[in-house]
């Protein structure tokens, strides 16, 4: 019954392979150690939230100052994913997610050090190049090393790191600086535990070579038969040689029917490539606003530090089984637009109870994980399906570049909001008007897919998230 539930959820199929298939073992290998890279990388990121108040006091900030500092790495998302982008594709995803970490590792062990705000922000912008780098070269993973019927599955499955490293570093800081009794020793020790997953990455990275090798499209577009399609012809699947139709001269073209990437030419990306960016902006608007200010706000309304900082993290605890079950489902039953219309509401919602009702926060945390995490998932799955392998990076660092800026300046406007007004109740009700903005938005997401003939040879090979 559960290698069913298994094969249902992945799209796998009696005699094709499928999630546990032995072939795809290297694959889950290789995300495996990126989901560790990437866990930790989110821990150094999110344990900055729970010190914010420490940091007010040390550094005499505002709370202007202390939302630009948490925003730091996100704003170098914003800034340089697209270029990093274009230079991951060049140099090969194993250096540029080594690399990456190595960066971001070796100068958060630099902020403990850090004796002023301006040495303690400069160490957390080099901190966000290397995160950036690391980030942006995750759908890339994906389409090198899964086929496309897989794509939501692959991603859902490494983008558990962000909620889990997340939930983490918010719920873990304030124990361990109980423990050691200051904000420096806690950024020491969360940045020398990720030097293990970055030394696993090197050891365990090489392997894409040989993958990338399995799942090169390039082969497609020579009319060549790609390997996966030869896969399952070998396993006794039936190849229909018939060839999809090209609707817009009504003859056949050349080429397999199976794993065809029918990609957008350059022109056509930008509008696909600027709606997805504008959802993912308002959707980190939103997610970084209530994870940075959340505590805060608790605190204000009287809750101590701990219970606080629990309940910020069941938000990103509940996004763990959301990122991973929610891709899958739309994987298979293909109701993608369907997914972000019910749920940018509920952000809506759940933004106004805060605003109305601190005491709320028990309730719609997990729903806020819920659909933030569906929804971050099903977004980052896009640039999979628009492009081919050697350019799945820049159009992930174009769309992560725009998307990115709403999580940089979610925290600075709801900071100066409450500096402004006295309290958060504003900042959370512009939350709720994002959310609704969200929703005209995602009507137009059935443009941003790939339009695919109607003969599929195989029902898994449908638009895994037309509407």
């Amino acid at each position: 019954m559960r290698e069913g539930i298994f094969r249902y959820f992945s799209g796998g199929q009696r005699g094709r392979p499928g999630l546990n298939d032995s072939t795809d073992r290297e694959g889950w290998l290789v995300l495996g150690s990126a989901w560790l890279v990437t866990l930790f990388l989110f821990i150094l990121f999110q344990c900055v939230s729970p010190l914010l108040p420490i940091l007010i006091i040390e550094f005499h900030l505002n709370h202007w100052m202390a939302g630009f500092l948490y925003s730091l790495p996100v704003l170098m998302l914003a800034l340089f994913s697209y270029p990093l982008g274009a230079v991951s594709d060049r140099i090969g995803l194993e250096a540029a997610v080594g690399c990456g970490a190595i960066v971001a590792a070796s100068s958060s062990l630099t902020r403990p050090l850090a004796m002023s705000y301006c040495i303690l922000a400069l160490s957390t912008a080099v901190f966000g190049l290397g995160f950036a780098m690391c980030f942006t070269n995750l759908p890339k993973l994906v389409k090198t090393n899964f086929p496309q019927r897989l794509a939501g599955t692959a991603t859902g499955a490494y983008t558990t790191a962000i909620p889990l490293g997340a939930g983490l570093g918010i719920a873990l800081t304030k124990p361990i600086l109980a423990a050691t009794g200051g904000w420096r020793e806690v950024l020491m020790i969360w940045s020398l535990m990720a030097v293990p997953a970055i030394i696993l990455w090197w050891v365990v990275g090489g392997l894409t070579r040989k993958r990338r090798a399995r799942f090169d499209p390039s082969s497609l577009h020579s009319g060549t038969v790609s390997q996966t399609a030869s896969q399952r012809i070998g396993r006794g699947d039936s190849a229909d040689p018939k060839p999809p139709l090209n609707h817009s001269s009504g003859r056949a073209t050349q080429g397999p029917v199976s794993d065809i990437h029918r990609t957008y030419s350059p022109a056509r990306l930008l509008g696909p490539v600027l709606l997805c960016g504008l959802l993912l902006l308002l959707l980190n608007y939103m997610f970084y606003s209530t994870i940075g200010w959340l505590p805060t706000y608790l605190t204000e309304e009287g809750w101590d530090a701990a219970s606080a900082a629990t309940a910020t993290s069941v938000i990103s605890f509940v996004e763990i089984p959301a990122v991973l079950l929610i891709p899958m489902l739309s994987d298979r039953t293909g109701r993608r637009r369907l997914i972000l219309v019910l749920g940018f509401p509920l952000i809506s919602i759940c933004s106004t109870s805060l605003a109305l009702n601190a005491g709320s926060s028990w309730f719609v945390a997990p729903v806020l994980g819920t659909t933030f995490g569906g929804i971050f998932a099903l977004l980052l799955a896009m640039p999979v399906e628009l492009v081919e392998q050697e350019k799945v990076a820049s159009v992930a660092g174009a769309m992560i570049s725009i998307g990115y800026i709403g999580a940089l300046t979610g925290p600075i406007i709801t900071g100066y909001l409450r500096d402004l007004t006295g309290n958060f109740v504003v900042g959370f009700l512009v939350m709720a008007l994002a959310g609704l903005v969200s929703v005209v938005l995602s009507f137009g997401i059935s443009a941003v897919q790939p339009q695919r003939p109607a003969n599929w040879a195989h029902e898994s090979e449908r638009p895994p998230f037309s509407c």
